[in-house]
């Protein structure tokens, strides 16, 4: 007696969901016959109304106190946002009037350094010299008036009392 070996397939589906079997070998199975279909329910069916349930999302329940803290939250982040805007500007503008004054007193610097040069130049040093020994009474010291001093800081020496002759 012949031993029947029963062939198994893998059974895959297609996109409508149809069973789709592959055969691997050589032998050909006999096919099951597919059922006959009833007109009369087809036709039922398409007349039938279709009824679609409606699906109702349950709404979450609200947890009260996240979102009052998501709320300040968002405020909190709104505020600082807009003081870190106004702030950004303000250093802007302060900047910009930083820069035009530093402008000025350059401008300044210059015009005072011109007017220094004018006046050290008009100025005659031997006529300040004759006014001050002719008309002033001016004399230059002598060899035993002359007083040096040796200061340990290289900066300038005050006399705070008459030095005797």
């Amino acid at each position: 007696m012949a031993t029947q070996r029963r062939q198994t397939a893998p059974q895959t589906y297609n996109r409508t969901n149809q069973k789709i079997t592959y055969l691997y070998g050589s032998a050909v199975p006999k096919l099951e016959p597919t059922p006959q279909r009833n007109p009369q329910r087809e036709v039922e069916r398409r007349t039938a109304p279709q009824r679609k349930q409606k699906v109702q999302a349950k709404p979450y329940p609200v947890n009260m106190p996240l979102l009052i803290l998501s709320i300040v939250a968002f405020v909190a982040l709104g505020a600082m946002m807009i003081q870190y805007i106004r702030l950004n500007s303000e250093i802007t503008a302060l900047t910009a009037t930083n820069t035009m004054l530093e402008s000025q007193i350059s401008d300044l610097r210059m015009e005072n350094d011109e007017y220094y040069g004018r006046i050290m130049s008009s100025v005659d040093l031997e006529k300040v010299r004759e006014v001050a020994i002719m008309d002033l009474g001016m004399v230059y010291a002598s060899a035993n008036q002359i007083i040096t001093y040796d200061s340990q800081i290289d900066d300038y020496v005050e006399q705070s009392r008459v030095i005797k002759d």
